[in-house]
């Protein structure tokens, strides 16, 4: 990892490029026309990447379409309780990721998700991520993929609407260039929302 300054660089100027491009993203409480793109199980947050005029998309890689999940139905209070309630969540989560604060970050996840992101085999199939690969990045642990996934790709963002999946499990979309993104899958444990995969 010779390369480690050009990376954070390189990544540091991902994200402004990110955060300019969304500045014309619907504000919050909008339900955007589309459907979200949902990435393949296991889900790789995929580190953001320096793009000539439009940032990477944080959340899935590009031209990957899952099966549409059933949206679970839910009174317009429960939703604006909930959308709050994961809005704070993402803004706590924001502020450990940019501080790399990586304890605070793991009170934020499942069991099922450290399982999911501390075995090996899914860490290789990361690995192979272009920009991963190209940096010569090798993920060993689930403080890796926090700091060369998770950091890079989370710490601005926001959420745009949710999408309900049952009474404790949602998925939290942001819009990026137009396009719902998923942007976390999160569970309600013990009045509390965490990510987690599903």
């Amino acid at each position: 990892m010779k390369r480690v300054p050009f990376i954070l660089i390189t990544l540091a100027a991902a994200l402004l490029l990110f955060n300019a491009g969304c500045a014309a993203a619907p504000q919050p409480h909008e339900r955007p026309p589309e459907e979200p793109v949902a990435p393949a199980d296991p889900e790789p947050e995929a580190p953001a990447e320096p793009a000539p005029a439009e940032p990477a998309d944080p959340a899935t890689p590009p031209e990957e379409e899952a099966v549409e999940p059933q949206e679970f139905e839910v009174s317009e209070e429960v939703f604006e309780r909930t959308f709050s309630e994961v809005e704070q969540t993402i803004s706590e989560l924001n502020s450990v990721i940019a501080r790399r604060d990586y304890q605070r970050w793991l009170d934020y996840l499942t069991p099922e998700y450290r399982r999911t992101y501390s075995d090996p085999q899914t860490l290789r199939e990361i690995s192979r991520m272009p920009i991963l690969q190209r940096n010569e990045i090798e993920l060993q642990s689930l403080r890796d993929y926090f700091e060369w996934v998770v950091g890079p790709s989370r710490a601005d963002a926001r959420l745009d609407d949710l999408r309900f999946l049952s009474n404790d499990q949602v998925e939290a979309i942001m819009v990026v260039r137009g396009r719902p993104v998923i942007l976390y899958h999160l569970r309600n444990v013990d009045g509390n929302w965490k990510v987690d995969v599903f």
